[in-house]
């Protein structure tokens, strides 16, 4: 038994060596060529089945301490559409990418961007003019019953912040821009979703507003969304760049 834990230990760790050096190479996906996406979803569909925690939403609904899901963790390749279309952009260059768990039940997700123009610059110039700012959208999440790697999403508010201003602090009287997204009633959500008054309809079937935890060690994280579809992978980081 010992001999067969260290065999599976040491291909989780081959496994994710090469799940690394693929999704830098392809620009956490931005860059991958569909040879290059293939490759990466190969391997990450192989580390899968070698995920050491069995029940990876547990305590996500009670937001407790020992939730394996509670942390921040960073975006290292995706192949959603919603996210990895954001690379193209002619004129916003993509930073950081985060789903920030540690106040579960909430989960924020996070995206940095910059003015793409800066890139072109020189680093001395770059640096004297930079420019950022963060998205945030708040969600709170609800483990669907029965699974144990499903978890539901209600998606509450949207936020921009900036974080620079040519080379700046902003200034402490510029607060960030937070819209508080309509909440659907559970009754209307059954009609949209086709269940019972039973059933609750953030756990139903027909509710795509979730994702699979495909695989999570103590600092890699692997989802499949619900819709519009896709895998993320993310590594642990112990807070969001400053």
């Amino acid at each position: 038994a010992a001999a067969d834990a260290e065999a599976v230990a040491a291909m989780r760790s081959s496994l994710k060596s090469r799940i690394f050096a693929a999704c830098a190479a392809s620009d956490r996906g931005f860059a991958a060529s569909p040879a290059d996406r293939s490759e990466i979803e190969q391997l990450l569909a192989d580390i899968s089945p070698l995920s050491p925690t069995e029940e990876p939403s547990r305590g996500i609904a009670t937001g407790a301490v020992d939730a394996p899901l509670r942390a921040c963790w960073r975006l290292v390749y995706t192949s959603a559409s919603d996210v990895s279309s954001l690379g193209a952009s002619p004129l916003a260059a993509v930073g950081g990418i985060y789903q920030d768990a540690r106040e579960l039940p909430v989960i924020v997700n996070v995206i940095d961007l910059s003015p793409r123009l800066l890139q072109n610059l020189p680093p001395s110039t770059a640096m004297g003019l930079a420019t950022a700012s963060r998205l945030k959208v708040t969600t709170r999440a609800r483990p669907r019953p029965n699974s144990g790697a499903r978890v539901g999403l209600s998606f509450e508010a949207v936020q921009a912040e900036p974080l620079a201003i040519l080379g700046q602090d902003p200034p402490a009287w510029l607060p960030p821009l937070k819209f508080d997204l309509p909440q659907l009633g559970l009754g209307l959500q059954r009609s949209i979703f086709g269940v019972s008054e039973e059933e609750d309809p953030r756990d139903a079937e027909s509710n795509p507003a979730f994702f699979d935890i495909t695989y999570l060690d103590e600092d890699f994280l692997v989802i499949q969304q619900g819709s519009p579809g896709g895998m993320f992978a993310a590594v642990k980081v112990p807070d969001l760049a400053k």
